[in-house]
């Protein structure tokens, strides 16, 4: 590719990257973005205690990402809760079916009755997990819509 001088191609800013929720992002700004906060993740899931509670000061920035990437789409950045919405039920469900195999056990003494309410729970698991990465494949892999949309001027300058 060459370079056009009439082109204005948006350079890095991590700041308004990881704070913002305005404005468009480009897909390879947003793999960047996403692989330092998977860093920061990682690095505070090391620290006990303080680690996991300072891991919640990254549902901000990664949410930003997101919005931002889904508004280079096209997409509105509410989408971003699809995610949170299936892993919260999830998790429910999960706590639920697991409570639900708990009290049959305790009722009548069969230790399969919790095995039993545990696959069901693991599945929900499952599908949380893959509708989260179905999520990130999407907005990490689509190209950006073409040049102006109502969140802003294109990132690549195109």
């Amino acid at each position: 590719m060459t370079f056009d001088q009439d082109r204005h191609v948006q350079p890095l800013d991590l700041q308004s990257l990881l704070l913002s929720f305005e404005g468009r992002t480009r897909r390879s700004h947003f793999w960047i973005g996403w692989l330092i906060l998977l860093g920061a993740g990682v690095v505070l899931g090391w620290v006990p205690v303080f680690g996991q509670i300072l891991s919640l000061a990254l549902i901000w920035p990664n949410t930003a990402i997101a919005v931002k990437r889904l508004h280079d789409m096209g997409q509105s950045g509410w989408l971003v809760l699809i995610p949170w919405v299936v892993g919260i039920g999830a998790l429910i469900g999960g706590i639920v079916m697991t409570g639900v195999g708990a009290v049959a056990t305790a009722l009548t003494d069969d230790p399969w009755a919790l095995l039993a309410a545990l696959g069901p729970a693991l599945g929900l698991f499952a599908l949380s997990a893959l509708v989260g990465f179905v999520f990130l494949a999407w907005i990490g892999l689509v190209d950006s819509q073409s040049g102006s949309n109502r969140f802003g001027p294109n990132p690549k300058g195109l």
